[in-house]
Parts: structure tokens; sequence; C-alpha cells
């Protein structure tokens, strides 16, 4: 489920991610590569929708509430600060402080963001927004070791789950800020992706081999060159699911689907899709399906009896951290 009181609707759409997670664990700074992984989708986190949305007069109210967490001075800074951020993908379970908007204000709680989750960071590797629902994070506080990760109805507990397994971002140091993140490739889990801080995804170098934080110079290769055993992705947009599915899993692909609630097409339509159509692809790549839904939503939902958190990665529910 996504957070009960969300600062936007959806802003970007997170991934299952299989065999590209990590085990990795502890306290891990920010710039180390393999950290984060990504895709050469930029569809997974949109940072002018982002921009357009906070700058909109009607939402000046949580544009404010949104500056001041991320410790901004004013509104006007927004734009800037958002050009400089990087989309990535989470690889481990990762404890953050969250900010829900409830009554006109940003509330914090410690939360636990499971691994495939779409976050933007900051040129020090912090998770700064958390693309789903564009509301605005911070470190988490506390030591690793008093982590007291809950779940119940609303937040059920994901198969791959460890509580020995979480991790905790270390910014990097202010004078050495991270100019390429060094990403392992979600749908090549061999592979990597150097992508420059600040930029959307679409440019990215090919890494040949997954990024190993104790070798971070691995060089890019042509990333236009299709690595052998790939598949060109078909365009299954506009297609109803009951369609579109079949045909990604007749040429091998896996497919994961979520829910998105619009007025502009017929519930079960496909309305995106990662990765996007015509790149390469594994046979046995994983494609996430972005459909059509029935119903409505508002801007501010009513809370429920959930008073921290939670997450939303490709389907699969998120849960809580209590530091205590």
């Amino acid at each position: 489920m996504t957070s009960a009181a969300p600062f936007f609707v959806r802003l970007g759409s997170d991934i299952a991610l299989g065999a590209a997670i990590d085990y990795i664990t502890g306290e891990i700074e920010g710039g180390d590569p393999g950290l984060y992984g990504g895709t050469r989708d930029a569809g997974h986190c949109d940072k002018a929708k982002l921009v357009e949305y906070l700058e909109k007069p009607e939402n000046r109210g949580k544009a404010e509430e949104w500056a001041d967490v991320e410790g901004l001075d004013g509104i006007g800074e927004i734009r800037g600060f958002v050009e400089k951020l990087t989309p990535v993908l989470l690889r481990a379970d990762t404890l953050v402080k969250n900010h829900d908007f409830r009554k006109g204000r940003a509330t914090a709680f410690d939360a636990l963001l499971e691994a495939g989750i779409a976050v933007l960071v900051d040129r020090l590797g912090n998770p700064a927004v958390q693309c789903s629902c564009g509301n605005p994070l911070a470190a988490y506080e506390k030591d690793i070791d008093v982590a007291d990760v809950k779940f119940d109805d609303r937040n059920q507990k994901w198969a791959s789950y460890d509580s020995e397994k979480l991790v905790k971002v270390k910014p990097a140091p202010e004078d050495e800020p991270v100019d390429v993140y060094q990403l392992v490739d979600v749908e090549n889990p061999d592979t990597g992706l150097a992508r420059e801080a600040g930029s959307d995804g679409t440019q990215d170098e090919v890494l040949p081999e997954m990024p190993d934080p104790d070798d971070p110079s691995v060089t890019p290769s042509d990333p236009t060159t299709p690595t052998a055993g790939t598949v060109t992705v078909p365009d299954v947009r506009g297609q109803l699911l009951a369609d579109a599915q079949p045909a990604l899993e007749a040429q091998g692909f896996q497919v994961t689907t979520f829910e998105e609630v619009t007025d502009a097409a017929l519930p079960g339509t496909v309305l995106a899709q990662s990765p996007e159509a015509g790149t390469e692809a594994p046979g046995d790549a994983l494609v996430t399906l972005t459909v059509a839904s029935a119903g409505t939503v508002t801007e501010d939902p009513t809370p429920g009896d959930i008073e921290s958190g939670a997450a939303d990665a490709g389907g699969l529910s998120g849960g809580t951290a209590d530091g205590g």
C-alpha cells in the first residue's frame, strides 16, 4: 500500500527486483558502487512532474512544507533542488525518515522502504524523495540495531524481508559529492549503469559488470550495443492487460503490474511500461506495466489507524520501522 496521506498521488513507479536484490546490510555510504540499482527507463521517477505539481498555486501549502523538510529557503528553491536529484532504485530494505502530509503539515515518521522502491537521491547519496508518492525523505537518525520493524494488515511483510539485512545510508563527504552513480542494472543484474548525478537515466553508460564496492573503476561500454541474448521489448501501451501480458510472456518476459486510478482510459488498459518499448532486455527480464483501474482518488486521503508510513514496491506491500 502507499502512504496513508501522501504529498503526491503518483509521481513514479517502483519495480519488483527479483534476482537484482542484494542482501547488503549495515551503514553504507551513499556514493558506494552497487548500493542502488536502476534501469534505462526514465519513467520510474518524473522530476518535472514533481516540480510542476509543487509550483501550482493551489499546492502552495504542500510546497512550503515540502521545502522545509528538504532544508530549503522557501519554495523558490524547489526547482533547482529537484533538478540536481538523481532517480535510483533501492537494492536493499532501507531505513529513512519519511513524511506524510496531514492537516496541512508535514508529519515525520521512521520507515523501512522495501528494496525495489524508486527514490530520488541528492549529491551525497541520501534518499530525498519517495517517487511513488512524492514524499520528502530525510536520514534515519537512530542506530540500525534499535530499529523495530512492525507489520500489520495494512503493512504486510514482504517475502524477501530479513530483519538482519537492513541498510542505513551514510552521506558521502560534503567535499566529495557523487558525480556519477554506479548502479546495478536491475533488468540485467550481471551488468551496471553509470548515471551522472542529476540526470534522468536516459543517457546512462553501460558497465560490463555489476558494480563492486571494492572495485569502483569499471570501464563503461558502448550503451548502444545490445547484450548477447537480449530481446527487443514490444510496445504494449494502449492494449488491454489480458492481451499484453500473454504477448510478453510468450517472448519469455516476466510481468508485474500495478494499478493507477484514471478516467483517461478503460480499466485494464496498459498506460505505461518499463522497460520502454524498443529497448533491449534479457529474454527473461521483468516488465512492469502500469494498468488503468476504475475509481477515484483524492489528494489528501483520510488517515486510517496507521501512525507510521507505508511503502509500495511494484505491487508488493511495504512496512514501517519504529526506532522506539
